[in-house]
């Protein structure tokens, strides 16, 4: 069963997710500003999808209370009877996290530069579940984009533990796309689930 962002969030359980707030089906959001105000601006509206919320046009980024009311009253219209959420905005490097399911390997945990770079630069690997840390700390070195986190100086104890905790997890299949890593830590921007 393919989950929506709010249910693959929730399925995510323990692992570290940006700040987010679910609004209800047809929300005044005016009755939802404090709420909203601790996520702080810019925020992201998203569409509660279990789609591509990217293609759809489900997704818009927000300056202030005013920008976010506007957008919206638009997504109301645009996707009648549908939930949003209203999310944090962290910037950082993108990366993806996957698990598919092979015919000849079983379990498999795809990793990769994410967002919108994913299809562009097509710098991904895959690994045979399970997997300890020191083959994901291994498998993330052979990544072209190795260097650059190598020079940021991310955590990369921090991004090897979550990429561990999230193979582990009991799910059918899983995209996190994408995950952040910045010099504060990683947080999970999007994520859809299968379970």
């Amino acid at each position: 069963m393919l989950l929506n962002l709010e249910n693959s969030f929730k399925e995510l359980g323990n692992l570290p997710i940006a700040k987010y707030f679910v609004l209800p089906i047809n929300a005044d959001i005016e009755n939802f500003k404090t709420q909203i105000e601790k996520i702080k601006f810019p925020c992201w509206i998203k569409l509660n999808s279990s789609e591509h919320k990217l293609s759809l046009g489900g997704v818009e980024k927000c300056n202030d209370f005013e920008d976010l009311k506007i957008t919206h009253k638009k997504f109301k219209k645009k996707f009648n009877g549908s939930k949003f959420v209203i999310q944090e905005d962290e910037q950082g490097f993108e990366i993806i996290a996957g698990i598919k399911q092979d015919k000849t390997f079983g379990k498999v945990l795809m990793l990769g530069i994410g967002g919108i770079l994913t299809e562009v630069i097509k710098d991904i690997i895959f690994r045979v579940c399970p997997l300890d840390k020191k083959e994901i700390f291994f498998a993330l070195q052979e990544l072209k984009i190795y260097e650059i986190l190598k020079k940021q100086r991310y955590s990369f104890e921090k991004l090897v533990s979550l990429i561990h905790k999230f193979s582990e997890l009991n799910i059918k299949e899983a995209d996190i796309n994408p995950l952040i890593i910045n010099e504060k830590g990683i947080k999970i921007i999007d994520a859809r689930l299968d379970i």
